[in-house]
């Protein structure tokens, strides 16, 4: 029997409709073939994307606000959007993105913690083992190649959406490399054997991340909660660019791995946590978003069909809405020497947020 388009790969929940100033961007996973348009591998009902509407798809490329296409258009460009073809990229910001890195351990790491404080501020995501296959579905699982692809422009639609700058350094994500086909989730006792198992590994990376992080912006580092030796690897290679005094300790912030924070524990990692010789100290900092950040975050993970569920990502949300009570946040866990810096950045957040509504 042929295939029926099936619109069950294209449906979000979602009550948010594109604004006049919104910035369509196109999915990555459409393919055109001929008279059939496929999305995430299957077909696609036509009256939705009729084949001659390719030109059209092409130009939502995150450049054009949606006011300037016809009424024609926008009726199809709003229908793509409500079915989850294309997400909604909010004006360019009115203020200069703050001097900010963050250090992803893969694509998609960095939004699904502080989608909220880039959507906000900006700055560049750094995506460390950003060379992956994993995925999914299966239609994905049987063209590696293609999901590779994928997986990057994902994370490429993800930052036009928060307007990040993005920084791809290409190393082999844990699943792909043989040492840990066993599995690459670490217990706490087991930290040290991120660096121990892989240690040519471990100096490329620490090696790739100090001219990342040279000059003065404030670097946020994934806390490695839940364990996974990716995380591991990229927060150790800061800890030790910080004992090599590359990195000045007063310029970093950890932030709690998402999904992982929803169901491990961050704060007790932040209290096992060692940088330098002594006691940490690590301090919680909030920093709240408004509700068009909070839907600009929702929007900026949209993208992530491959690896990433929609139901984990509207806990992740929820879990903000619990962090923030009454309103939004997502947490970061700073050292004394840089609370100043990072509460700064959160007072801004706040006074946002307030004024926002």
């Amino acid at each position: 029997m042929p295939e029926r388009p099936s619109p069950a790969p294209l449906v979000r929940r979602t009550s948010h409709a594109l604004t006049a100033d919104d910035r369509p961007i196109r999915l990555p996973h459409a393919e055109f073939d001929g008279g059939e348009v496929r999305f995430l591998g299957e077909p696609v009902d036509p009256e939705l994307v009729p084949a001659s509407a390719a030109p059209l798809w092409h130009a939502c490329d995150g450049t054009r606000p949606y006011r300037s296409w016809p009424p024609l258009e926008q009726e199809l460009i709003a229908g793509w959007h409500a079915a989850g073809l294309v997400v909604a990229a909010p004006p360019p910001r009115s203020s200069p993105s703050r001097a900010l890195i963050c250090l992803s351990p893969h694509p998609d790491d960095a939004q699904l913690a502080l989608g909220g404080l880039l959507s906000r501020f900006g700055g560049r995501v750094v995506d460390v083992f950003s060379q992956e296959t994993w995925t999914r579905r299966p239609y994905y699982r049987s063209r590696p190649a293609l999901a590779s692809r994928l997986l990057l422009e994902e994370e490429r639609v993800a930052c036009g959406v928060l307007g990040a700058e993005l920084t791809v350094l290409g190393q082999v994500d844990a699943a792909d490399r043989s040492a840990w086909r066993e599995g690459y989730f670490l217990e706490p006792h087991d930290m040290d054997a991120a660096r121990a198992t892989e240690p040519d590994l471990f100096e490329r990376v620490t090696a790739d991340l100090a001219a990342e992080v040279a000059g003065g912006p404030l670097v946020l580092v994934p806390l490695a909660v839940g364990g996974h030796v990716d995380h591991v690897l990229t927060r150790q290679a800061a800890l030790e660019l910080i004992s090599r005094k590359v990195l000045e300790p007063e310029r970093v912030a950890f932030y709690e791995d998402m999904p992982y924070s929803l169901f491990a524990d961050a704060e007790a990692e932040a209290g096992r946590l060692a940088v330098g010789p002594g006691p940490t100290g690590l301090v919680p900092v909030l920093v709240a978003a408004s509700e068009a950040a909070v839907r600009t975050k929702q929007e900026a993970l949209w993208p992530y069909r491959l690896q990433v569920l929609e139901a984990v990502t509207r806990r992740i949300v929820r879990h903000g809405r619990q962090l923030g009570a009454p309103g939004w946040a997502e947490r970061l866990w700073v050292l004394p020497e840089s609370a100043d810096a990072f509460g700064e950045l959160a007072s801004a957040a706040a006074d946002e947020a307030v004024a926002a509504g």
